[in-house]
């Protein structure tokens, strides 16, 4: 798995997954995201110094295979972090190797631990960041946080 800084290129894949419908249904936000939207969330968070966004891919037969993002979103004492997969990417065991990997390249830039607020019945993505050692933390309402420590 190799990942790299999300760019301006990458604008239409992500919005297509984003408006998957599995995305949605996981999502806070479930309405579909119209691309004039998309572009100026996505054109904001590539510029914000806070955000570091990470596109995972393969190359397979010469072919570059996009598996998908993991976005870091930086506060005072953490850094919430999400992912989405390609639709046509998802069940094939590429969330935690993607998840890993992203994470591992964001450590070297900060230093901070790290938070994960799942839907509580989106058991994949919670199976994939317990198995990134994050550990349950709280409950609210239908979503669970999850929180990987430095120390």
């Amino acid at each position: 798995m190799i990942v790299r800084k999300v760019a301006k290129k990458d604008l239409i894949d992500i919005w297509l997954w984003r408006n998957n419908k599995m995305s949605i249904y996981f999502s806070k936000n479930k309405r579909r995201i119209t691309l004039e939207s998309h572009k100026k969330w996505f054109n904001k968070n590539l510029k914000n110094t806070r955000v570091k966004f990470y596109l995972g891919y393969l190359i397979k037969n010469k072919k570059i295979k996009k598996i998908g993002v993991v976005r870091f979103n930086i506060k005072s004492k953490y850094a919430l972090v999400s992912i989405n997969l390609s639709p046509i990417m998802r069940n094939k065991g590429l969330s935690y190797v993607l998840l890993t990997t992203a994470i591992k390249r964001f450590l070297k830039f900060k230093k901070t631990n790290l938070i994960a607020e799942i839907k509580k019945n989106n058991f994949a993505s919670i199976k994939c960041f317990l198995k990134n050692k994050f550990y349950f933390l709280e409950r609210k309402n239908s979503y669970n946080f999850y929180q990987r420590s430095l120390g």
